[in-house]
């Protein structure tokens, strides 16, 4: 009797923690980000800042197809003045990344290291104008 109910109480826990489980790479809660618009060619960036699992650094995520994707880490920061973190989804060879200064709130595209040179550069977008905002999705 006691071995079927502890077998039970397993499945159960098991079953409870395996249903739906949070990743620390998925953005389910409304979050604090910015929306950047490129008003000479309609591109509109959204990106939003958490913290990894760790709670050690933080990570950046960007609107691609319609839902936040992981695009990867902030490489530098100063309180107040800018924010610097790769794109690593926006390129595959090249080590590309994006500054936000926030006195002005004006988004950069960085290309930090060129790797096999075999993508296209002329998608670069210009610098942008943003908005930081909550972003509910």
């Amino acid at each position: 009797m006691k071995i079927k109910n502890k077998i039970i109480i397993i499945i159960t826990t098991l079953f409870l923690f395996s249903v739906n489980t949070a990743k620390s790479y998925e953005v389910t809660l409304p979050n604090f980000g910015f929306i950047c618009i490129n008003k000479v060619n309609n591109e509109k960036f959204e990106f939003i800042f958490s913290r990894n699992d760790n709670d050690t650094s933080d990570i950046v995520f960007r609107r691609i197809d319609g839902k936040f994707k992981y695009i990867g880490n902030v490489l530098a920061q100063k309180s107040g003045s800018y924010v610097l973190w790769e794109d690593k989804s926006f390129y595959k060879t090249t080590d590309f990344a994006w500054n936000l200064d926030k006195v002005t709130s004006t988004l950069s595209p960085i290309i930090l290291s060129v790797g096999l040179d075999i993508e296209d550069k002329s998608k670069i977008p210009i610098k942008m104008t943003c908005n930081s905002r909550s972003i509910y999705y």
